[in-house]
């Protein structure tokens, strides 16, 4: 239990070394993390990438989450048994983080026998539960969550300070049936490719209740799903002025554009071609599309 015993007590002093600690790693994957952004207008994108992996480690009885940076991360391998050396804690108070860094040694050491329930923990650990929850239910939930609905606002870009960085973030409204909620999309959710119209799925998101109310936030696990079918559709109007904006940068013009049945879609004005206009001015424009929620990502005449 020496695993357990170094992140729920508290060191001697803040300057105590702490004894090395045997290990297995059960688990590592790349975690790439944006540690720089550029951002021009309504856009941002990163201009320094480090290569980081996230490891679950054990020391056969419990197990924690630990960040090796780049520097480190070539040390060790997954499955790997070590005594871990110059490593120190983050955190005031129990449970605490144990922070690797470049002054870290790991040694190689006997093997650790892990039971299977551990092994599955540290998956859990690495990959959590995001259950699909509807929006009108959505204050209630407890944990990460999944909400899936339709883009109905979206800001632009805009730069904000978290702790010592500049981070990109991206307020949306998303509807589902008649209920609306407003989300925050930092980092790299922010850019995501993005427009008004579209169905989409968010991962992983939280709840968070604050002085202003409830926020629903995105957090390092989250990821952006767009469902992508084939369709036929007949078209009988485009709208190019004053369409919806896409998170591309630079930013894609957008058209919107009147099927048949009344329903409109979203098509970047890259993907409208000359002939169509041709066509649409003889009657109703029929094509084979792929769609994704209610963007055409492609095109072409039936």
């Amino acid at each position: 239990m020496a695993l357990r015993k170094l992140l729920d007590s508290p060191p001697d002093s803040p300057y105590a070394k702490l004894p090395p600690i045997h290990i297995i790693f059960l688990k590592i994957e790349d975690s790439p993390r944006v540690v720089a952004w550029n951002f021009e207008e309504s856009c941002a994108s990163p201009t320094c990438i480090k290569n980081n992996k996230t490891a679950v480690i054990s020391d056969g009885h419990s197990l924690t989450k630990i960040t090796l940076f780049e520097a480190v991360s070539g040390r060790v391998a997954e499955g790997g048994a070590y005594f871990m050396k110059g490593h120190t804690l983050l955190g005031r108070s129990p449970p605490f983080t144990i922070n690797v860094g470049s002054g870290t040694q790991f040694f190689q050491g006997s093997k650790i026998d892990c039971p299977a329930e551990l092994h599955s923990r540290a998956e859990a650990l690495l990959h959590p539960a995001s259950p699909l929850v509807e929006l009108r239910n959505c204050w209630a939930q407890q944990g990460l969550m999944s909400l899936e609905g339709v883009v109905v606002e979206l800001s632009a870009v805009r730069k904000v300070e978290s702790g010592k960085e500049a981070v990109p973030l991206r307020k949306l409204v998303l509807q589902q049936d008649t209920t609306t909620i407003k989300l925050s999309l930092w980092r790299e959710a922010a850019v995501e490719p993005i427009i008004v119209g579209e169905t989409i799925k968010l991962t992983h998101v939280k709840s968070l209740r604050t002085e202003y109310g409830i926020q629903v936030n995105t957090t390092n696990f989250t990821k952006v799903e767009k469902q992508q079918s084939s369709q036929t559709l007949d078209i009988i109007g485009v709208l190019k002025e004053g369409g919806a904006t896409s998170t591309s940068n630079p930013p894609d013009a957008v058209f919107e554009v009147l099927l048949q049945s009344g329903e409109t879609m979203y098509i970047e004005e890259a993907l409208w071609e000359a002939p169509f206009d041709d066509a649409i001015s003889q009657g109703p424009l029929k094509v084979e599309a792929s769609v994704t929620g209610k963007t055409i990502t492609a095109i072409k005449i039936k």
